[in-house]
């Protein structure tokens, strides 16, 4: 059993109200002359005399006790008094509220999403505070976000509880956690509550320093909705557009698939999909300019989450790819001109200052650039005191056959005519240090390096392949297309894929130049492209379509969706896993708070009042 406590201690000492109110009842009371008309009543008026003489023992009198009772009773509720729902709970207590995709499902009968109920549930909390608790809310969704300090401010927490709006993005815990578990080097917090759906990554990498109690509520409705958008070049002119469509019942659904080009309705297909039933479309598109796809999904019935519905894809305009390879790299040239879609220059220095692929000889060309570079017979500068050259026959160890470059490629008895070999006390672990991956081993040292520097990757051939026996092998030509693949991949020629809500894709534009970005909430933001002219760091915190203004003048436009399974499928995990331990999120029970009783006892005095005044103002009518 929880004893009821008091928030308010202080107020009790209204209780000496109750010393002038008897002190009253002492005092003669100044009474109005009137004739009576026989004297019998006199001995009232006596008794009256007695009972307001100082220091004569008043009698018994009702109105007196009831005033009493009705001051206590005004007292006590200004003491704040409260049932305790839990005796051993927290003094400071973070809350993690869960703002991701998955909480804007409504339920079907109620129509209230996931987030309203958790603002109801905290609400109570916040109403049943008292002054030795203090809250801390926390909102989460792909990161976290504090929304208040620890506080018993109930208009604060109010105000920063109604903020809340559920995001586009999935739910993630690592960041949140650790913005709370800062927290601990300056309060004393036992336990973490989380309020969510359930719809959580079952694995987190993160040391729980503290305990955690996962409240989950019910999750929503049934669900359809677009996982997957992508888009493959079968032909200068041709796409194939590839469109996945999921849902979260068992219960099979069903809809409309709707395909619309550059806003225009083109293509409808009909979709039957459950939880363990998805559906995966083809729609081919036919055009050699950029084209801006939507695919939209129009349920049949009920539908919990509108936020997958609608994905956006951009088609870039069919170009071929440019190249440039060194004068002296002939096999390079032969191996690459023979491949289809393709703009080979191999004037030096290159006329253009950038391309799509470079394959090189020298590193130091400056003024030109390529997301996708080759260097032949090229050592880098910085690990020329790493790796020496040497006059003698190399052969191939090992090589990463999962590499883009090297795929389906076969190294084996590949002879080679330098030997690239670490310096004495120098290993694999020096070169990654420094940023580069080796991609094939040699007998004595490193053969094939990758480095990856932002969105550029650059390959190093330690041995130039005009002194190997490689050119003559079947896996050259093999390597030159997966290098043609790449760019044309880097340069969204082949295969582009729908962007995901968070950071909008690089978009090639002009070089240091400051464009407008448009939200689909109407919101416009100012970014600056790269020196190379690539736009980065674009935030995309909502599905829809972002359009990209050079001053008044649309230059492009790009659009995101949540294609997120695990938030369309609104699975629960039943616990969470951590570096030590698991925990359940199988309780979906409600909050207990505590009760507040002030206004009980505050409702009481005021129908206790009513009572006194009905019962002596009725004696008082009939008197008269």
């Amino acid at each position: 059993m929880n004893w009821p406590g008091f928030s308010n201690l202080f107020g009790a000492w209204f209780f000496l109200a109750m010393v002038p109110l008897i002190i009253l009842y002492f005092l003669k009371l100044k009474r109005p002359r009137l004739e009576v008309s026989s004297l019998a009543l006199w001995q009232s008026v006596v008794n009256d005399q007695r009972v307001n003489s100082p220091f004569q023992k008043f009698r018994r009198n009702l109105l007196l006790l009831l005033q009493l009772l009705l001051l206590a009773l005004l007292v006590a509720a200004l003491m704040q008094p409260f049932l305790r729902a839990d005796a051993a709970r927290a003094e400071y207590l973070p809350v993690l509220i869960d703002c991701s995709a998955s909480m804007s499902a409504v339920d079907e009968s109620t129509g209230k999403s996931r987030l309203d109920l958790v603002r109801e549930q905290v609400r109570e909390m916040i109403d049943g505070l008292h002054g030795d608790q203090q809250l801390a809310l926390f909102s989460f969704s792909a990161t976290g976000r504090r929304l208040t300090e620890f506080t018993n401010d109930r208009r604060v927490l109010t105000r920063a509880l109604a903020s809340l709006e559920p995001s586009h993005l999935p739910g993630q815990l690592d960041d949140v956690l650790r913005m709370a578990a800062a927290y601990t080097r300056t309060f004393t917090i036992e336990k973490v509550m989380i309020l969510t759906d359930g719809n959580l990554p079952d694995q987190v990498d993160f040391e729980l320093p503290f305990g955690l109690d996962i409240k989950r509520i019910a999750p929503g409705g049934p669900n359809i909705g677009i996982t997957e958008m992508s888009a493959r070049r079968s032909s200068a002119e041709e796409w194939e557009v590839f469109v996945r469509v999921a849902g979260s019942s068992a219960d099979i659904r069903s809809g409309e698939l709707q395909l619309f080009e550059n806003g225009i309705r083109t293509a409808t297909e009909t979709i039957e999909v459950a939880a363990d039933e998805s559906q995966r479309l083809v729609f081919p598109v036919s055009s050699t300019d950029a084209v801006l796809l939507e695919a939209r999904v129009v349920p049949a019935g009920f539908d919990a989450l509108d936020i997958d519905n609608s994905v956006w894809l951009t088609l870039p305009a069919a170009r071929p790819l440019k190249i440039w390879i060194s004068t002296e790299l002939f096999s390079w040239q032969h191996a690459v001109r023979v491949l289809p879609r393709i703009d080979l220059n191999t004037v030096t220095p290159p006329p253009a200052p950038e391309y799509d692929l470079l394959i090189s000889d020298d590193d130091k060309l400056t003024n030109v650039e390529a997301p996708i570079q080759i260097f032949v017979g090229v050592i880098p500068s910085d690990l020329q005191p790493l790796i020496e050259p040497a006059e003698d026959v190399a052969s191939v160890v090992d090589w990463n056959r999962t590499a883009p470059l090297l795929r389906h490629v076969q190294m084996t008895d590949v002879q080679i005519g330098e030997k690239p070999t670490f310096a004495p006390g120098i290993g694999a672990k020096d070169l990654e240090e420094r940023g580069y991956e080796i991609l094939v081993d040699g007998n004595t040292g490193p053969l094939l390096l990758q480095r990856r520097e932002g969105l550029k990757i650059s390959y190093w051939f330690l041995f130039h392949t005009d002194r190997s026996t490689l050119p003559y092998r079947l896996g050259f030509p093999i390597i030159a297309a997966n290098a043609v693949e790449a760019a044309l991949k880097q340069a969204s020629l082949s295969e582009v894929a729908a962007a995901p809500t968070g950071v909008l894709p690089p978009i090639s534009l002009q070089p240091d130049r400051e464009y407008r970005v448009k939200n689909p909430a109407g919101e416009e933001v100012t970014f600056r492209s790269s020196t190379t002219g690539v736009l980065t760091g674009v935030p995309a915190a909502h599905a829809g379509r972002y359009d990209v203004f050079d001053g008044s003048d649309l230059t492009t436009s790009i659009g995101t969706g949540l294609l997120n399974p695990l938030e369309s499928s609104l699975q629960v995990a039943d616990e969470v896993r951590f570096t030590e331990l698991s925990v359940s999120s199988t309780d979906t029970s409600r909050l207990e708070s505590d009760q507040p009783l002030w206004w009980l006892l505050a409702m009481l005095a005021f129908v206790l009042m009513l009572a006194e005044w009905w019962y002596f103002q009725r004696g008082r009518g009939a008197m008269t």
